[in-house]
């Protein structure tokens, strides 16, 4: 199945793009906010069980000049009555985001999501086949796909020039517990998975979608820190190209892994090594070395060869007005969620390892 990437010919959208936000905590203003500062799109409803969050985000869109209505709806079924609405941007508890997705869907709606999509791939399939049938667009907010040095090092990777992938290394780390105590994300029910789960699908969302490389097998041990929930991982994996059963090449690509949610500070670096060459993600800098010198910013001319959509709300709205497809259609979650479980079900079995997906 492949669900639509953008609207095209007397399909894409020319007038005002209006929104509705389902769940208004953190990431419901971020996105929010995004999307008014897009020409011709307005975010018009809001909903959320929490009648005071609701009211915060409506305050922070008014301190910005906002004058047109905003409906506020303690259900999101009602939001999706909204006259003249879009889409929905949707950014509830994890667990309610495959449902949204399908009532926003049958509301014919276009439809922005948070990650991560679902914890169960039959949910996955669900979820593309019905965009694919309802012709919406549907695109999951993995962020790091539209950003220019992650595109450019996907060309870069995928070009062959700097032959294959030989080894990866991820580590990642957050204080994910000072300001979630007491929130849903501590919450097994509702955010299965915990800090692995929800925090840390962009990391390696982003090196599948860069590489074309999936697990095979991976081993992982994880640790909840206190928590209910698993807050520190770390592990190894084989990899293999994505839709094939063997592993890639004679000596498979190695990746290994460290995922810590008890940090201070925000850490983040991933280390790809090539045959020509090595690529480093830190922060939000991409470095690289071809061994003749030593780490050094990626040059700007081979950062030029592709467009910057900045975020997923950039570029989900460019899709709806036909001018570039999205980059994260619902189908394409599968390599992070395959090893999301892989890796929660090694931790369970006593760090044995498991083949993926």
């Amino acid at each position: 199945m492949t669900s639509p990437l953008m609207l095209q010919g007397e399909a894409a959208l020319t007038g005002v793009i209006r929104f509705g936000i389902i769940g208004c905590g953190a990431l419901g203003v971020v996105h929010a906010l995004r999307l008014i500062e897009l020409p011709n799109v307005e975010v018009t409803a809001v909903s959320d069980p929490d009648e005071k969050a609701m009211e915060r985000l409506v305050n922070i869109l008014r301190e910005k000049s906002i004058a047109y209505p905003i409906s506020t709806h303690a259900d999101y079924r009602d939001l999706l009555k909204t006259e003249g609405l879009t889409a929905t941007c949707i950014n509830s508890p994890n667990r309610w985001h495959v449902e949204q997705i399908l009532a926003s869907l049958e509301a014919n709606l276009h439809v922005l999501c948070e990650k991560p999509l679902t914890m169960e791939p039959s949910e996955v399939t669900l979820v593309a086949e019905a965009t694919e049938k309802s012709g919406k667009i549907v695109a999951i907010a993995y962020q790091s796909r539209y950003r220019r040095d992650s595109r450019a090092l996907r060309q870069l990777l995928r070009s062959g020039k700097y032959g294959r992938v030989t080894s990866i290394n991820i580590y990642s780390g957050e204080d994910w517990i000072t300001p979630n105590k007491g929130t849903w994300r501590h919450d097994p029910a509702r955010c299965p998975g915990g800090f692995f789960a929800d925090a840390n699908g962009h990391q390696l969302d982003v090196l599948f979608w860069m590489t074309g490389l999936e697990a095979a097998t991976l081993r992982a041990t994880i640790e909840k820190r206190g928590t209910p929930v698993p807050m520190f991982i770390f592990g190894e994996a084989r990899l293999r190209k994505q839709g094939t059963s063997a592993l890639e090449g004679e000596e498979p690509t190695t990746l290994t892994f460290t995922f810590v949610g008890d940090k201070r500070l925000w850490q983040e670096e991933i280390h790809i090594q090539t045959e020509r060459a090595d690529f480093v993600f830190r922060q939000t800098d991409l470095l690289w070395s071809d061994g003749t010198a030593g780490l050094a910013p990626v040059p700007d001319s081979l950062l030029d060869t592709v467009e910057d959509y900045d975020t997923p709300d950039t570029g989900f709205v460019k899709a709806l007005r036909g001018i570039a497809p999205i980059l994260s259609p619902p189908e394409s979650v599968a390599p992070v969620l395959n090893f999301t479980l892989a890796a929660l079900a090694s931790a369970e079995s006593g760090s044995e390892t498991q083949t993926v997906g």
